[in-house]
């Protein structure tokens, strides 16, 4: 008769053949996870399928609190002016590991292997597995780089690329924030709430220029982003498709890894040369760096 004694401890993170089709095997991992998409695309199409202002009820208030909860004071703090671009990602990513984590919960196969005295193992976790979790780092990284690179991109066709301030809010197609994302900044400031008191003032006067130079609306030159402003003109030239996505993988990486050894204004002649060979070596160095961490 089958106990729970005698079970090995791995048969509840292992993955278990369910069915095989062909040379393809069907496992309770896979199982899984494929119900937490299904689950997903069942319960938020039904409950946000459209923009709605009125005040949230029932099971859409208790999901629009978690979803508004990691926006402001988990996401925000990190990601600051790019929160919006990235939080349709970033509620996915959280709302499926969570699916998948609390449906593992359920001790389904072990209620069935109880009833039929069989061993049942259709059920599991599907983030048990590293190919699961291995699968979802791999999407993330290639997300989250490509979408740079695009971004550059579109800076550089519309003309603003090196103009954005640091509080510029982007919205999840790429577009300029509303005022309303704005105001978040200063709400919550650029720290955890913990950290720093909410500024509630703020919400009630959307359009004050604030003490940091944020000025909702207008774009500010950075002059260290790149050299594509046209002198004496105050805007920066557009570029055309297909040369702003070429110039945008290069200019991204530029970027990706920061410039110690720049030379400031007003340095020139030898010295200069020597400190741009010096900040393009330490450049090329940092690079890698970069990547071993954005690849861990």
């Amino acid at each position: 008769m089958y106990t729970f004694l005698a079970a090995d401890a791995m048969d509840e993170v292992l993955a278990h053949t369910v069915f095989k089709l062909g040379w393809f095997v069907i496992t309770n991992q896979m199982i899984m996870a494929v119900l937490a998409g299904i689950l997903m695309l069942l319960i938020f199409p039904a409950l946000f399928p459209q923009p709605d202002s009125s005040a949230p009820k029932g099971a859409k208030n208790f999901f629009e609190a978690i979803m508004e909860f990691l926006r402001v004071e988990v996401f925000r703090p990190a990601l600051k002016e790019n929160t919006d671009r990235f939080v349709p990602f970033l509620w996915s990513l959280f709302f499926f590991i969570l699916f998948c984590n609390l449906l593992g919960q359920l001790p389904v196969g072990e209620l069935v292997t109880v009833i039929t005295g069989k061993e049942a193992h259709f059920w599991g976790t599907a983030t048990g597995t590293p190919i699961v979790t291995g699968a979802l780092a791999i999407f993330a990284f290639f997300y989250i780089h490509v979408s740079g690179i695009l971004q550059v991109a579109k800076s550089l066709m519309d003309g603003t690329y090196g103009h954005h301030g640091h509080h510029e809010e982007h919205s999840s197609d790429g577009n300029h924030g509303h005022e309303a994302a704005q105001d978040l900044e200063h709400v919550r400031s650029e720290a955890l709430a913990a950290d720093v008191p909410a500024d509630f003032t703020a919400v009630g006067n959307p359009t004050k220029h604030y003490g940091d130079d944020q000025h909702v609306g207008h774009h500010h030159h950075k002059a260290d982003e790149g050299d594509l402003h046209q002198h004496g003109t105050g805007h920066a030239m557009k570029v055309n498709p297909v040369a702003a996505v070429l110039m945008a993988i290069p200019l991204y990486l530029w970027n990706f890894a920061p410039h110690p050894f720049k030379p400031g204004p007003g340095v020139g002649g030898f010295k200069a040369l020597l400190l741009t060979l010096v900040d393009v070596l330490m450049w090329a160095f940092l690079l890698v760096l970069e990547f071993i961490g954005a690849v861990i």
